[in-house]
């Protein structure tokens, strides 16, 4: 299983917080999520929610389309 990292204040600030809510309560077998302190990508964190899988990071303009996005991720 793939883990896929989120920053705390990314999570505060945008809808990462509902992208992680969704992986937790309906893909909790497909992703391990992760909330951790920080990316230090501070102008970006506040801007749109994304994501760390490994070295790749995935960015997108709301909760659903970071959750498809990761999930495409995961899949490959």
């Amino acid at each position: 299983m793939r883990a896929a990292k989120f920053c705390e204040q990314n999570v505060k600030l945008t809808e990462a917080g509902k992208a992680v809510d969704i992986l937790r309560r309906d893909y909790e077998d497909e992703v391990d999520v992760c909330v951790v302190d920080c990316f230090r990508r501070c102008l970006e964190c506040r801007v749109k929610p994304f994501s760390r899988i490994q070295l790749t990071t995935i960015e997108a303009g709301d909760a659903d389309s970071l959750v498809k996005k990761i999930l495409q991720t995961v899949g490959k």
